[in-house]
């Protein structure tokens, strides 16, 4: 399972444990430290900001200086230019700034992904000329008492000594990054397990729904002796829904066969138009169960395009299955299909409830919408969407959803006239 984007370290660790790192590593190391985050902003406090480069620790801290500014209200475009490309790099950042302070970042990350960084306080190897900062701080356009204050506040130690506390400094991080990497991994496991059981339950119904519709249609007919009205009737129903339970499992075994790239596409001259109308035929009993008004609007100067003609056919059949089965009793759903730039659309459209944003790449993953749209009164594993997406890359090609909540939906699959190799 992928991690979310846009991970944050106090999702992860909280921050009674970072605040606790910090002052275990200013106990032993003697000097200040504090974790930021991507964009600089202190998540522990800044017990003594002038210790700390004004650069790297930003925020509401009027304290936290840089020196090497030549007019504190106007940054050297070129140095903050590079700092801040360092800054979102997952490479400790280190500088030596204008008053000989040497500065270090070290990152944070976790699944790839940049959360944070611990600094330590600047240091210098030689103690400060009180008389040279107090100049840096009235060329920057601060007070000299500014530039006294900094030098003040200078941890002065040996440059071996900063070398070991830089490498203190990265294990701590690399600590953090492993704990933060464990309770992220803990909750994809809980979330997995979550998803397993919720997805029993669906399949579990998506194909209880039609082998009760098969038997108990072939049990009316035998129960009436194979009444001839009768199995007109029920006998089709019966076909209907085991052709329904089949194509579930065809759409199991072809995830899997894409998935593994053992799945080959049958490419022919496809008439979009005729493969539109027989997945229309397909799904028109089921809409009129549910007294959906059922439209399409088809190019016919399209022509042909080059595909494989079945799974083209059974994408259709699913998004408008889909919009069916989400889309409440008495909808509108339009199925439209024309040429723009070089490829075949096919749109399918609903006026359902909607899907909110944060869901709407999700649902093409496999079992997606077990998770986002299982809070409905309808089911669904979501491997239908996964199944469209698949076959609409296997083509070379796109699929996409436009989408507002409470307004509906439309789901539209781009496939190139020509094909890719």
């Amino acid at each position: 399972m992928d991690a979310p984007k846009d991970l944050k370290l106090l999702d992860l660790v909280p921050l009674e444990t970072l605040e606790s790192l910090c002052r275990q590593f200013q106990a032993v190391a003697g000097v200040p430290m504090v974790f930021i985050d991507r964009d600089g902003n202190p998540l522990t406090k800044v017990e003594e900001p002038l210790r700390f480069c004004g650069s790297l620790v930003t925020g509401d801290h009027a304290n936290t200086v840089c020196l090497r500014r030549k007019k504190w209200d106007e940054p050297e475009p070129r140095f903050e230019e590079r700092l801040r490309s360092q800054h979102a790099g997952p490479k400790p950042l280190a500088h030596r700034c204008l008053g000989g302070f040497q500065d270090t970042a070290v990152p944070i990350v976790v699944a790839d992904q940049l959360v944070a960084y611990s600094v330590f306080a600047r240091s210098l190897p030689e103690p400060p000329d009180v008389e040279a900062f107090r100049a840096m701080a009235v060329d920057g356009g601060m007070a000299p008492e500014v530039g006294e204050a900094v030098a003040k506040h200078a941890v002065v130690m040996p440059p071996e000594r900063i070398q070991d506390i830089a490498g203190f400094l990265q294990v701590i991080t690399e600590l953090v990054a492993h704990a933060a990497y464990d309770t992220l991994r803990a909750r994809q496991i809980l979330e997995l397990e979550k998803l397993r059981d919720d997805l029993i339950h669906m399949i579990v119904h998506d194909l209880r729904t039609p082998l009760t519709s098969i038997l108990g249609g072939l049990e009316t007919v035998v129960d009436t002796d194979y009444d001839p009205e009768l199995t007109r009737e029920f006998v089709p129903i019966a076909h209907a829904s085991a052709v329904t339970l089949l194509e579930m499992v065809n759409t199991l075994l072809d995830i899997n066969k894409m998935e593994s790239g053992q799945m080959k596409l049958h490419l022919e001259d496809v008439d979009v138009g005729q493969v539109a109308a027989t997945a229309l035929d397909q799904v028109r009993g089921l809409a009129r169960e549910h007294r959906h008004n059922l439209e399409s609007a088809i190019d016919d100067a399209c022509g042909t395009v080059r595909a494989d003609g079945e799974l083209l056919r059974r994408v259709m059949v699913n998004l408008l299955g889909n919009a069916i089965k989400f889309t409440p009793d008495g909808g509108e759903i339009r199925l439209e299909a024309g040429c723009h730039d070089g490829e075949v659309r096919v749109a399918v459209s609903d006026n359902g409830p909607g899907i909110p944003p944060e869901y709407q790449e999700r649902i093409f993953q496999k079992f997606g919408q077990v998770e986002t749209r299982k809070a409905g009164r309808k089911h669904s594993t979501g491997l239908g969407l996964t199944f469209c997406r698949m076959v609409a890359e296997a083509h070379g090609g796109r699929i996409w959803v436009d989408s507002e909540v409470g307004k509906g939906s439309t789901f539209t699959i781009a496939i190139p006239l020509v094909p890719a190799d």
